[in-house]
């Protein structure tokens, strides 16, 4: 797709109406950047690419970084998102069960999910990771059940059932499975080896955001090949300008997407585009490689680490924690950790100096409990409001 078929889907929607007034759009590199800010004080509606009454749905992020960010789409718009995962090597078809982990409120890839399975007439298991309805013990028993063919969820997600499983007494891969499909957070080589080796099947990764909608979905090298034609990746420094092929930088998007088009969103990502050619996978596409939100690197001791880096070195310890997080002081950063079995001083001192040795700064290890292990496997905790109530059942327990 050519530049001005993004500008032309732009210029459907008031904001960008109001933003490009008196800019020239013949020049590219001179139509300013789209920023988060943007979409936060906009009017929501001054963002509609399409009159209302063709609006599908709506979705807005989760604010965990700042003021929700609302997110328009047409009927279009979700076709072409279940195209992106109809297309993928995943290869859904009408034979999978499909196991829905990801959040409904809002989130897009769990509607992506639903819909690409009624397209091709898929089994459909909504288990939201948001409901009480179903903890991760009830997921577990579900998969247990029904045995679905795909799980698709986020990746702690995946790594948290799984040792709930184990906690049960569940052998994996569990019956039935054949992959697994993963987004909502960065998937670095190291992590996705990873969670296979758990599960015994292929990760899938979903790339995409709310704003955006779903982008790309990895082939089975775990790369994402630039192969949706809605969809314009740059990479350019912190200056705004673009950088050289094969360097690092900042990730800018725009899609023609109906419901609410995107021109140079400069979404505060860190990414490479390297060649594609060489992928074993036969596409020739370039391959965007994703390092982490800019906000997650860590500057300690004169370096820079990215999430990507992290992840790198987390999931390649000759001992990998059941949960972990960074805390990030002025004077120290500490590695908090937990493990479902005790583990010995000597252990710690290992991952102290393997992570040590990897990232390049000191790093102090914490044991810690950061979820209750007792709390993986606890029953439902929601049930429906009892309209007639027993006095046997009030006063005896």
């Amino acid at each position: 797709m050519n530049n001005q078929l993004f500008i032309e889907a732009a210029l459907r929607s008031k904001l960008y109406q109001k933003k490009l007034k008196n800019i020239n759009l013949e020049d590219w590199n001179n139509i300013p950047f789209t920023t988060k800010k943007d979409l936060r004080n906009a009017d929501t509606y001054d963002m509609l690419g399409v009159p209302l009454h063709q609006v599908a749905a709506y979705h807005e992020t989760s604010g965990t970084t700042g003021t929700p960010t609302p997110s328009w789409y047409s009927r279009k718009d979700i076709e072409q998102g279940v195209q992106i995962i109809l297309q993928s090597p995943l290869q859904l078809n009408e034979n999978d069960i499909v196991l829905n982990r990801f959040p409904f409120a809002l989130a897009i890839p769990s509607f992506m999910v639903y819909e690409t399975t009624q397209k091709v007439g898929a089994g459909h298991i909504g288990a939201d990771k948001a409901s009480m309805v179903t903890p991760d013990r009830r997921v577990v028993e579900i998969m247990e059940r029904t045995h679905p063919t795909i799980l698709a969820l986020l990746p702690s997600e995946a790594e948290k059932l799984y040792h709930v499983g184990m906690q049960m007494g569940v052998r994996f891969p569990t019956k039935g499975l054949r992959a697994l499909l993963l987004a909502g957070e960065l998937i670095s080589p190291a992590r996705k080896k990873y969670i296979e080796q758990l599960w015994g099947v292929p990760v899938y990764g979903l790339f995409g955001s709310t704003e955006t909608g779903g982008l790309f979905v990895t082939c089975e090298n775990g790369h994402y090949h630039l192969d949706n034609p809605n969809v314009k990746i740059e990479v350019v420094d912190d200056f705004g300008k673009p950088v050289e092929n094969g360097e690092k930088g900042n990730c800018v998007i725009s899609t023609a997407r109906e419901g609410m088009p995107l021109l140079r969103y400069a979404n505060q990502d860190i990414v490479q585009i390297v060649d594609g050619s060489q992928c074993s996978c036969q596409k020739n596409e370039p391959i965007l490689l994703h390092y982490g939100r800019k906000e997650d690197v860590i500057q300690y001791q004169n370096k820079s680490i990215t999430f990507h880096e992290l992840q790198e070195a987390v999931y390649t310890l000759h001992k990998v924690p059941f949960m972990w997080k960074i805390r990030v002081a002025s004077d120290r950063v500490q590695f908090l950790c937990q493990f479902i079995e005790s583990v010995d001083e000597m252990t710690i001192s290992s991952i102290k100096y393997e992570l040590t040795g990897k990232l390049g700064i000191d790093i102090d290890v914490q044991p810690t409990v950061i979820i209750p292990v007792e709390k993986l496997t606890e029953k439902p905790a929601y049930a429906k409001y009892a309209y007639i109530e027993r006095e046997s059942e009030v006063f005896v327990k």
